[in-house]
């Protein structure tokens, strides 16, 4: 365990090998990062929309993003004025009683709040609403792709849980969903090497997205995230306060990695339909007929497929890059990384231990509804 400064007034924090508990002395000041929240897993994960780049600093990830064709309209904020215009727009007035219940008291004590950055980029339109609608489908092609151990099962007509590696769990329900918006709730218990246990959490996400027209069939998607959390208990509130620059910049990330995918599978679907067509055979961990349907839809006619978008190359670019093993899509890295504090203003950031990420599936690993993370009872519907 050592120290070492970067850059006038940087300090960074490095550990390896260090215990779960360190000790007193060092407890306060180094600990090893290498999970994420389970907020920033579920948030993702029920957008489609939803992978975070540890090893990989932000601008260089933003980089990747745009050389993928995706434009960065406005970045990630976190104010008091956004956050209470965020709280009075919530369609609250869509939902049942029981339904607008759960979703005001997050909002109403909310802990954290964040608005993920504004992205726009080119999508195939069927293949982006149906993934947006089946979000366990998205994560079981991540697994049979070999770039992610994350599982996500449909257990109720809305209702999926999930569960990550390091032992983080959860449900998601689909509050309200139509073409233009998706509102869900996440509650579950999630892993973080700095806190001594894990912590239960609420989060509401409002995602909307605006489709307009484009060459040879296209769509041009523009993207809207409101994350709103929060902690039941006020002491862990506190302590999680500390580390909102870290699952501010988390959450952001996982923005940004599952708009990677969302344009991989739109060229796909257009370029290579029956490379998709053998990913969706290969599925687990999702209802029978989600195979046929995603086959259906991406052997759909498309009038104009590889003229509007770049052709075969393009979508090799795009798979070799999802396939990096930099992006994680909700695998915590296997080196770990470092906590770098600025004491001056108290900003903390993520700086990679390591380049390259072992923990890499070498397969299919979904188990199917009742897994170690089954949290409810009850058999998936349609």
């Amino acid at each position: 365990m050592h120290a070492a400064g970067i850059g006038a007034g940087m300090e960074v924090i490095r550990v390896r090998n260090t215990p779960r508990h360190c000790g007193d002395d060092e407890s306060r000041c180094r600990c090893r990062v290498n999970r994420l929240s389970l907020i920033g897993r579920l948030a993702c994960s029920c957008l489609l929309a939803v992978f975070w780049a540890d090893s990989l600093h932000a601008d260089q990830l933003e980089e990747l993003a745009r050389r993928a064709g995706i434009q960065i309209i406005e970045p990630g904020i976190s104010t008091a004025a956004v956050q209470k215009s965020a709280a009075s727009d919530v369609p609250l007035d869509r939902l049942s009683p029981e339904k607008r219940a759960r979703a005001s008291e997050v909002i109403q004590k909310c802990n954290q709040f964040r608005r993920l950055p504004v992205l726009r980029y080119t999508v195939d339109q069927p293949v982006y609403h149906y993934l947006i609608k089946h979000p366990d489908v998205a994560v079981s092609t991540w697994r049979v792709m070999e770039i992610s151990h994350f599982q996500m099962w449909q257990t109720g007509p809305a209702e999926y849980e999930a569960e990550a590696v390091d032992g983080s769990e959860g449900i998601a329900d689909i509050l309200y969903q139509d073409e233009k918006q998706t509102l869900m709730i996440c509650e579950g218990s999630y892993h973080h090497i700095l806190l001594p246990r894990p912590l239960q959490a609420s989060a509401l996400i409002w995602f909307r997205n605006s489709l307009t027209p484009h060459t040879g069939g296209t769509h041009i998607v523009t993207q809207h995230v409101d994350v709103f959390v929060h902690f039941p208990s006020a002491a862990v509130a506190g302590a999680a306060k500390v580390l909102t620059p870290v699952t501010n910049s988390l959450m952001d990330r996982n923005l940004f990695e599952v708009s990677l995918y969302a344009v991989m599978m739109s060229r796909a679907v257009r370029d290579d339909p029956e490379w998709l067509a053998d990913i969706a055979s290969d599925m687990e961990g999702v209802l029978p007929q989600r195979r046929a349907e995603l086959q259906q839809v991406v052997r759909q006619n498309r009038p104009g497929a590889g003229r509007a978008i770049p052709g075969r190359d393009a979508a090799k670019m795009d798979r070799s890059l999802i396939s990096s093993p930099q992006l994680l899509f909700l695998d915590p890295p296997e080196q770990g990384t470092e906590i770098v504090v600025d004491p001056q203003t108290g900003a903390a950031v993520l700086q990679n231990v390591s380049q390259s990420n072992d923990a890499r599936p070498s397969g299919p690993t979904a188990t199917g509804p009742g897994g170690r993370g089954n949290r409810r009872a009850g058999a998936a519907a349609e």
